[in-house]
């Protein structure tokens, strides 16, 4: 194996592993979550103000991990690279709302 093939296949994991963190943040703060998953805790979080702070943190990492999956992930097809930014795209829907409300 190529070091540019293992450089591939870990940008594609890194991907999918964002997508799914993605997902799961992504549906409490959707349905509007109300419920305080620590209730001991100094600041008690909702699960939809959780997620929201957790998608907002993680928008960063997922963006980079797309450009490079951009830059490095070559495809036969011109446009198709573009793919990878539906996450980051989602993401910053999501973030941006949880900032706007």
């Amino acid at each position: 194996m190529t070091k540019r093939k293992a450089l591939e296949i870990l940008l594609i994991v890194l991907n999918i592993i964002g997508i799914v963190l993605l997902v799961h943040f992504a549906i409490p703060y959707i349905t509007y979550n109300t419920t305080i998953l620590n209730p001991n805790a100094m600041i008690p979080f909702e699960a939809w103000d959780r997620a929201g702070m957790l998608l907002t943190l993680g928008f960063v990492p997922l963006l980079a991990i797309n450009i490079f999956s951009f830059i490095f992930i070559k495809f036969k097809e011109k446009y198709c690279g573009f793919i990878f930014f539906i996450p980051s795209i989602i993401c910053f829907i999501i973030v941006l709302s949880y900032w706007i409300n």
